[in-house]
């Protein structure tokens, strides 16, 4: 049972790498408006991360959002009347996807990845659907068989998420809730949270500088190692002084894993590993774990918790995923591993 769990949510994991259609939607319309904002005749613009401008009337009101988009924007005060993707883990306990917010808050259009109910979708009358994405096209949550017929329904606003630090997305999902009528001081609010986390990870991280940290997903076969560089967290983390190991071969999901064998489990000596949250919570991934990863120096020492791989997109949730990880370095031993 378990087993058939993380096999899916690795699935889920590497889908990352599905390839999908160009978008269509909305292209610039010339007249000069502005992007990111309002028209000046009172209406609503927004140039999204694929450089094209979305120009509605009046501000949108009627959302829909994949979960890690509407968990962001949730933060600023915005409304958002249907979700797609992952609400709630297999026990009822919110996903880590949704960050600050409540499932009960949301409407679900279907919690798994990719698997969308189209027609509650079409029946919310949605005036944008939003959801962050990998270079040009490559939405989460979306499957290229459902692109046209989402595009069909509303303009699909992409924010891009991959290949840089997390400041960027996070800056760019604040900006579009500012378009959207979002309250200005919950924005500067989980700003500050952000910022003060930023600089008490990076104290946690200066203490113990021989830190080394992994990390890694995994299915029943396969371990799958982290390339830092394609997610925007671990980028930002890197940035604020973690030592995170980087493989030279990621060849995984267009170059966001590498892949071994669990034999090759101890390939990067750890003291602190980040496990994936998809999979699920810490103790359900250690009791999953091949003898050979259970064996690990970190897990044996304790040091195995849980990275939220697939989080909001908000200050605030970004601010509480560090101050949870700055309190982890504070605890791990740097000693674990030679």
């Amino acid at each position: 049972m378990r087993a058939g769990r993380v096999g899916a949510a690795v699935a889920c994991v590497l889908a990352i790498g599905i390839p999908a259609a160009a978008c269509s939607s909305s292209e610039p319309d010339g007249s000069g408006t502005e992007s990111g904002g309002a028209t000046p005749s009172g209406g609503w613009s927004f140039e999204d991360d694929r450089g094209v401008t979305h120009t509605l009337p009046e501000v949108p009101d009627a959302i829909a959002a994949h979960s890690v988009a509407a968990g962001g924007l949730w933060e600023y005060g915005i409304e958002i009347d249907g979700v797609f993707g992952p609400l709630r883990r297999a026990d009822g306990s919110p996903d880590p996807s949704i960050g600050l917010a409540d499932p009960d808050d949301f409407t679900s259009l279907g919690e798994v990845d990719s698997e969308i109910n189209i027609e509650a979708l079409a029946a919310l009358r949605p005036d944008i659907i939003v959801t962050s994405m990998w270079d040009d096209g490559v939405y989460w949550g979306i499957s290229d068989e459902e692109l046209d017929e989402l595009e069909r329904i509303a303009p699909i606003v992409g924010i891009r998420v991959d290949d840089r630090p997390v400041t960027e997305p996070l800056g760019r999902f604040a900006e579009l809730a500012e378009s959207l009528g979002g309250d200005p001081g919950r924005i500067d609010d989980a700003r500050a949270r952000f910022e003060a986390a930023s600089a008490g990870l990076s104290d946690a991280l200066a203490a113990k500088p021989d830190l080394a940290v992994v990390a890694a997903s995994g299915s029943p076969s396969e371990m799958y190692v982290a390339y830092p560089g394609g997610f925007s967290d671990l980028r930002y983390f890197q940035s604020l002084g973690m030592q995170l190991a980087t493989p030279e071969s990621h060849p995984t999901s267009d170059g966001f894993w590498e892949t071994l064998s669990w034999e090759e489990a101890g390939t990067y000596p750890a003291d602190l590993i980040l496990a994936d949250g998809r999979i699920g919570t810490v103790e359900e991934i250690t009791d999953l774990l091949p003898p050979t990863a259970a064996a690990l120096p970190a897990v044996q020492a304790d040091q195995l918790i849980e990275w939220p791989a697939s989080h909001a997109f908000g200050y605030g949730n970004l601010g509480a995923i560090m101050e949870v990880l700055a309190a982890e370095v504070d605890r791990a031993s740097p000693d674990v591993v030679d």
